[in-house]
């Protein structure tokens, strides 16, 4: 047997955020006829992953269908294999049902090469003597240059393989306190540098993307008040200047932290009064440039004004004034579109369709909700407030169908992360609590407990239990409406009951509470 690529969710949903129009052709030229393997779950987790650009947003799946091969794995050899590497195995575990597959053909006598950013899948495969090797998805589109294609898809894949080498880094800093980072980025420099073609010359026309990059990311780190290196200030001209007034509004968001909920109309005044300041003076600063200067200059300052009218939209949210809130949510939305960042859309999106929720308009609150959760991501963890409130408010629609197909998308997800998903559905109990809808926060205080229970997270259990007290007595003090069809719905989310558990931190917080 020859080469395989076994690929995991993760890689598409790079490929996702950041390859273009050509890319399959690409893809299918090098690989020489070879299909991506991947397995029903990963199809399941990428089934609404878009191609953002590529014009249309096509699906992924549909775009890339000539170019895949789904292969079942049996739930028994998922079992063999987390007995054998120590772990518990949730039904259609996708991380584990990748490396059976790739263990698998492996044994056969394939070359077979899991693609994933996942470092776990490197250690357990090497600890465990599976018969694959790993890779990240940036050093995987790297290697599949060595096939002497020519020179324009080339130049096409090695720009693709950087930007997502650039994603894969970015996340791998950032979740720091949960692993060793550094031996992480090892595993991804080692990978890379095995490639022949890591340190290829870069294009002009990859120079004219990387030149325009650069000074917006340099100006970004002007405008939160880091130093960068005296040649490259000087690139920026009198863009730091004109952008310098936007520093004011970080400031003052970080002060908002502690102070907020003080005097909330104040705090709503002043906000807003001084982002209407700092974008008079960058106003005035900005139209004497050209259209480019001053594009780099509204992308690199987006950051900060998307951050402002989050905040504005949580505080006329906390006001009352809902019509208020959604606008500032709305820009805070197109913002974030302007740079990319895919994260603050997924939150202005969920924060969009709690507000329709709270007014009553539950398919718009839906359609925010479903679009929030098809928002791509690195960590599959980051869709679970997403699916479990559109599984809600598809309930409240009367769409069965939908609200267990997304609950059971939640549930899987929930298993391999008890903890953080946990403090997810804490978090949405509060938000429901308070829009004034107890008889949905019972439910999620509810889950959340079990889930806490579940990863043993006694830290969180009372805070939890405290909360789910409030709710209860919020939904004794009025009338709301009848809950059971979601009480049933919502119990799909946690795999066992742990009544007891339950009970005791029950008890606890109420001896704390009289």
């Amino acid at each position: 047997m020859g080469q395989a690529w076994v690929v995991d969710s993760n890689c598409f949903i790079h490929l996702g955020q950041k390859a273009k129009d050509k890319v399959v052709e690409d893809l299918k030229i090098a690989l020489n006829g070879a299909k991506l393997l991947i397995t029903p779950g990963v199809r399941d987790e990428v089934a609404t992953v878009s191609m953002r650009k590529i014009p249309g947003r096509p699906n992924l799946l549909v775009l890339f269908d000539t170019l895949l091969h789904s292969a079942p794995v049996d739930e028994e050899d998922v079992r063999k294999l987390a007995i054998k590497i120590g772990e518990r195995a949730a039904p259609q575990d996708v991380d584990l049902s990748l490396m059976v597959l790739a263990d698998q053909l492996g044994s056969d006598g394939a070359e077979v090469i899991l693609v994933s950013d996942d470092f776990k899948m490197t250690t357990t495969a090497e600890s465990a003597g599976l018969a694959f090797t790993t890779c990240p998805p940036s050093t995987f589109i790297e290697r599949l240059i060595d096939g002497g294609i020519e020179e324009g898809r080339d130049e096409r894949l090695r720009s693709l393989s950087r930007q997502v080498r650039a994603s894969e880094m970015k996340y791998a800093i950032s979740r720091r306190d949960q692993y060793d980072v550094q031996k992480k980025l090892t595993w991804m420099v080692d990978s890379l540098l095995a490639s022949a073609h890591a340190m290829a010359d870069e294009t002009e026309s990859d120079e004219v993307e990387i030149d325009e990059s650069r000074l917006i990311a340099d100006l970004t780190r002007t405008i939160r008040g880091y130093s960068i290196k005296p040649k490259r200030l000087e690139a920026l001209g009198d863009l730091p200047t004109i952008c310098q007034p936007v520093q004011r509004l970080d400031e003052h968001l970080s002060s908002l932290r502690t102070s907020a909920e003080d005097d909330i109309p104040t705090t709503l005044r002043a906000t807003k009064a001084l982002l209407t300041d700092v974008m008079e003076q960058v106003g005035l600063g900005l139209a004497p440039l050209d259209e480019a200067k001053a594009e780099i200059a509204h992308r690199a300052m987006a950051g900060s004004l998307l951050r402002t009218e989050s905040a504005l939209g949580v505080l006329e949210g906390m006001e009352g004034e809902m019509e208020q809130a959604r606008s500032h949510l709305v820009r805070a939305l197109h913002l974030a579109t302007l740079v990319d960042d895919v994260g603050s859309e997924r939150k202005a999106m969920r924060r969009l369709g709690v507000l329709a929720l709270y007014e009553g308009n539950l398919q718009r609150s839906f359609d925010l909700l479903a679009a929030a959760t098809n928002q791509p991501t690195s960590n599959p963890v980051d869709t679970i407030p997403s699916l479990v409130l559109s599984a809600i408010v598809a309930m409240l629609l009367e769409q069965q169908a939908e609200a267990q197909n997304r609950v059971q998308q939640a549930s899987a997800l929930l298993s391999t992360s008890p903890v953080e998903g946990a403090a997810s559905l804490d978090r949405l109990g509060s938000i429901l609590l308070a829009i004034d809808r107890p008889e949905l926060a019972v439910e999620l205080f509810d889950e959340a407990m079990e889930l806490a229970l579940i990863g043993n997270d006694e830290t969180h259990l009372e805070a939890i239990a405290q909360r789910l007290l409030q709710a209860e007595k919020a939904l004794l003090e009025n009338d709301h409406p009848d809950a059971s069809s979601l009480r049933s719905l919502l119990d799909g989310l946690t795999p066992i009951d742990q009544g007891k558990g339950k009970n005791e931190a029950m008890l606890q917080a109420s001896s704390n509470d009289a």
